[in-house]
């Protein structure tokens, strides 16, 4: 009576009207901060960069977004406290999160992002397993 409809995997890099549309939110409210004089403009910047890299670049799981979103407020909440938040230390401090990240999520066999056709052996069969 009721039949199932499965969207097809899909595997490399993505690009919608959508991720458009939040890049150009992202810069004009990072603009509207720093035209405020917000000392903290270059953070939003930086979390809806990564966000892009992990969801449309890299594609990464999402438990590994999480991760990377708790060590975020973590690091950045230690330089806050310690009154010394510069985005050079942030930055110091999470790209090698990052980078550790993308390159756990690459060796997994579901990794589906740029290059998985070269980098994931098993990227067939997760592309034929349904979307749930």
């Amino acid at each position: 009576m009721f039949e199932t409809t499965h969207k097809a995997r899909t595997w490399g890099f993505r690009f919608s009207l959508m991720d458009a549309l939040a890049i150009c939110v992202f810069i004009g409210a990072a603009g509207s901060l720093w035209q405020q004089d917000s000392p903290l403009w270059w953070l939003l910047l930086v979390a809806a960069g990564h966000f892009f890299l992990f969801c449309n670049v890299f594609r990464i799981a999402r438990r590994r977004e999480l991760i990377w979103a708790g060590l975020f407020l973590l690091n950045v909440g230690t330089w806050a406290w310690l009154d010394l938040l510069t985005w050079p230390r942030v930055l110091m401090c999470q790209l090698p999160i990052t980078v550790e990240l993308v390159v756990a999520d690459m060796r997994a066999p579901g990794y589906h992002g740029v290059f998985a056709n070269r980098l994931n052996p098993r990227l067939n069969g997760y592309l034929k397993e349904p979307i749930l």
